[in-house]
């Protein structure tokens, strides 16, 4: 506390000082507190880092739970630009040779000169042009045609407009003052075909691209098709035709396993660093060594709880991993855990180590059991399915939802998460701290006030007892001075 004081006047103390010095000492459990009270920050921010690795881990980790990150199938091509493919997860891995001899094309008719040349107009002029003519319903299943209505007052651009507003599988366009008419869709099926009156002769309508089917071989058996892609042939596979061939263009269609990869891969690297993290938090000072630094949380027994759990998880087997053959002998099944994916602990410290052609070799081998591995279907009885998961990716999830996300037990109650609940805790320990300091500083402040009244009371009566000796002092001094007046008068 601020005070003005003037001490030692009458003692010659230093009493200010002396009272600092009590006041530290006393101040000595305060000034703990607040180290411990730092100490308990760093632990805490320590929690709060852990959370956050740990909700990354569970991000990451949801990548092992999509299926189409083990079940997607993909179709390479030897040459994208003549021929490609796309593939379903339905899809059958499979090699295919596909050789073009003709690419589907749309049926095109266009002016043959701009309708200034041809006529003398603007596109948005009349044309003087009057007459109805029909148009094929391209959209129809049959013959059917639609009639449309042409006007002495109508432009080109009126004409567009009324062969679009038809809506038979027709666009009518305008480029560069040309009317174009092409076919929405290819095949020689959807040919534009304009019959009746030749009310659109003067505008000179001649074939730019004639309507063609594509012809093509797949594994040397020949197809026809009105369409560039092709679905109808291999189950969830569609071929997608671009240029003529002069040599076959090869299909691979299998798992995608870059999408596998990249998610696998992923998860080990965050899960390295959320390891690596708390091991660094653990870590015990070495015997004989005095300076060195010992972990922020060493001997925290659920951060150690946390790590073996993890580690736990990551090597056990999942549950349906043995099963009986034919002959009732129990038999282990080829994948059974991560480490039978290439995901194994390299050493005692718990890091993992990836071996990406062993999980791509898995996928070309049986991606539905790799898939069975991260997410298993418990089955009941009878063999059918129960909507309940056990697999090695979804026993990790269970864990790190219980240590991030707030929940309810079977009865309702409250379940707080175990990690943010190691946060609030040691947030709890010092705002206690914190109302401990509180309480012993306005005691400290008393105690200040008490010594500075003992001080000075003790001050004054210093000062009192040198103004009483020294009026002592003077009538001695008085009395010696009179007893030597009354000798010299004698």
């Amino acid at each position: 506390m601020s005070r003005i004081t003037f001490g030692g006047l009458a003692s010659g103390l230093d009493t200010n000082h002396m009272i600092d010095q009590l006041v530290q000492l006393e101040r000595a459990p305060i000034v703990r507190k607040e180290k411990r009270i730092e100490e308990l920050g760093r632990v805490k921010d320590a929690w709060r880092d852990i959370n956050m690795r740990l909700r990354h881990l569970r991000d990451k980790l949801q990548g092992l739970l999509q299926q189409d990150n083990f079940r997607s199938m993909l179709a390479r091509s030897t040459d994208e630009s003549l021929v490609s493919a796309t593939a379903g997860n339905r899809a059958e891995p499979a090699t295919y040779q596909l050789q073009v001899s003709q690419v589907a094309a749309h049926h095109t008719l266009a002016m043959e000169h701009d309708i200034q040349a041809t006529l003398g107009k603007g596109v948005g002029q009349a044309l003087g042009l009057s007459g109805k003519f029909s148009i094929k319903d391209l959209k129809s299943d049959g013959n059917e045609s639609v009639d449309i209505e042409v006007k002495a007052t109508d432009s080109l651009t009126a004409i567009k407009n009324k062969i679009n507003d038809a809506d038979v599988g027709v666009t009518a366009s305008i480029f560069a003052g040309h009317l174009m008419l092409k076919s929405d869709k290819s095949g020689t099926e959807n040919e534009i075909v304009i019959t009746g009156d030749p009310v659109l002769d003067p505008l000179g309508l001649a074939q730019i691209e004639a309507a063609k089917d594509a012809e093509f071989t797949v594994n040397g058996i020949g197809f026809v098709r009105s369409s560039n892609a092709v679905d109808d042939l291999v189950d969830d596979v569609t071929f997608h035709i671009i240029k003529v061939t002069e040599d076959p263009v090869t299909i691979q269609v299998g798992p995608h396993i870059e999408r596998s990869v990249e998610a696998m891969a992923a998860f080990v690297e965050q899960y390295n660093s959320v390891n690596d993290y708390m091991r660094e938090k653990l870590e015990k000072r070495e015997e004989g060594t005095k300076g060195s630094a010992r972990g922020l949380l060493q001997g925290d027994t659920t951060l150690m709880k946390i790590e073996r759990s993890l580690r736990t998880l990551i090597n056990s087997p999942v549950a349906n991993s043995r099963y009986q053959d034919e002959e009732g002998n129990w038999q282990q099944k080829q994948y059974y855990s991560l480490s039978s994916l290439g995901v194994m602990t390299i050493d005692k410290a718990g890091y993992l180590q990836f071996n990406e052609a062993k999980l791509a070799t898995a996928l070309q081998d049986d991606p539905e059991g790799v898939f069975s591995l991260m997410q298993y279907e418990l089955k009941d009885e009878d063999g059918f399915g129960t909507g309940q998961f056990s697999g090695v990716a979804v026993e990790l999830d269970n864990y790190l939802k219980r240590l991030l996300v707030n929940d309810q037990d079977s009865q309702g109650r409250p379940l707080r998460a175990v990690a943010t609940q190691q946060e609030a805790s040691v947030q709890r320990r010092i705002d206690e701290l914190h109302r401990r300091i509180e309480v012993r500083e306005e005691r400290l402040i008393r105690y200040e006030e008490r010594l500075i009244r003992q001080f000075t009371a003790m001050e004054k009566y210093i000062s009192m007892m040198q103004s009483q000796s020294q009026e002592l002092d003077n009538m001695i001094g008085q009395l010696a001075g009179f007893g030597g007046t009354q000798h010299n008068k004698r």
